[in-house]
């Protein structure tokens, strides 16, 4: 009797399995349209899972010259800031207010959530981590799609780019309004923890707006993850530098951004300001 009820057990699993490929075909009304089915199913699979595919990497990278990557920058030879638009902006209540969109695979989540609590030191940036998992794993361009008003982290394996990381803000108007950091596994997947934490340190940067500096791989580390370098072990961290700009351009009011701006000095020339600057005798004392 046990033996009869097993059979039945397995007929019934079988025929439902049946029918669920047989709906997962499309319905196919013969062998014939059934193995169509199959292959079609096997070609859309297969390209998905090439997109994100890991096992195509470098896997040595000790000649690896890390300063090439930085020839195709789009940030490159721009020293300016661009800020988010002035919605996100409260300038008496923490400056920037960012959300960030975490849609890093798992292996990513130490690099990204030390990059967060390293540009969280600054008291212009005020940032909400949401964590978005992606239904279709595969697919780079879904888990780096833009969204309006964020910015989204991500990784995926996009090939010999000829760029370790990039991030692309979306600018309206002089001011952004979106922003997507990637991460290439292509070159990252098998570097080591500092090359991982610079590059996300790095993107994210860019992503408040950021511009490098200094540009020159091959020099003395300025401990900037915002410095270009071949050798990132002391150079994981914002640095002072950039926690100035932040404060300011994200917590001066628009006097004192004036004030940043130029300054005319006693003899009638006109400089540019450093630092941030709250009065006049300030910004004349600091001036360049």
């Amino acid at each position: 009797m046990g033996k009869i009820i097993s059979g039945i057990t397995s007929l019934l699993l079988l025929g439902g399995i049946g029918i669920a490929l047989w709906y997962f075909l499309g319905k196919p009304e013969n062998l014939s349209e059934a193995k169509d089915g199959l292959g079609d199913a096997y070609n859309k699979t297969k390209d998905q899972i090439d997109k994100f595919d890991f096992g195509d990497v470098l896997e040595d990278l000790s000649d690896l010259d890390w300063g090439q990557f930085f020839n195709d920058d789009p940030f490159a030879g721009n020293s300016t800031v661009t800020l988010w638009d002035e919605q996100f902006i409260e300038r008496d209540d923490g400056g920037l207010q960012l959300t960030l969109v975490n849609s890093l695979s798992a292996d990513w989540q130490e690099e990204f959530e030390v990059a967060v609590a390293d540009w969280s030191m600054s008291d212009a940036l005020t940032l909400d981590v949401v964590v978005e998992p992606v239904d279709d794993a595969w697919d780079n361009d879904k888990k780096c799609k833009r969204q309006d008003d964020k910015m989204v982290v991500c990784n995926g394996n996009f090939g010999d780019t000829g760029w370790v990381g990039i991030n692309e803000n979306e600018v309206l108007r002089g001011r952004i309004i979106s922003s997507v950091a990637k991460m290439n596994e292509y070159y990252l997947n098998k570097a080591d923890f500092d090359h991982r934490r610079f590059t996300m340190c790095h993107e994210i940067g860019h992503g408040f707006g950021l511009p490098h500096t200094d540009e020159n791989p091959y020099n003395k580390n300025l401990n900037d993850c915002l410095d270009y370098t071949d050798n990132p072990s002391s150079n994981v961290l914002p640095g002072e530098v950039n926690m100035i700009k932040l404060q300011e351009v994200y917590l001066a009011t628009e006097r004192e951004k004036r004030l940043l701006r130029r300054v005319e000095n006693k003899d009638g020339s006109v400089t540019e300001t450093i630092g941030w600057m709250i009065n006049e005798d300030e910004a004349e004392a600091s001036s360049l």
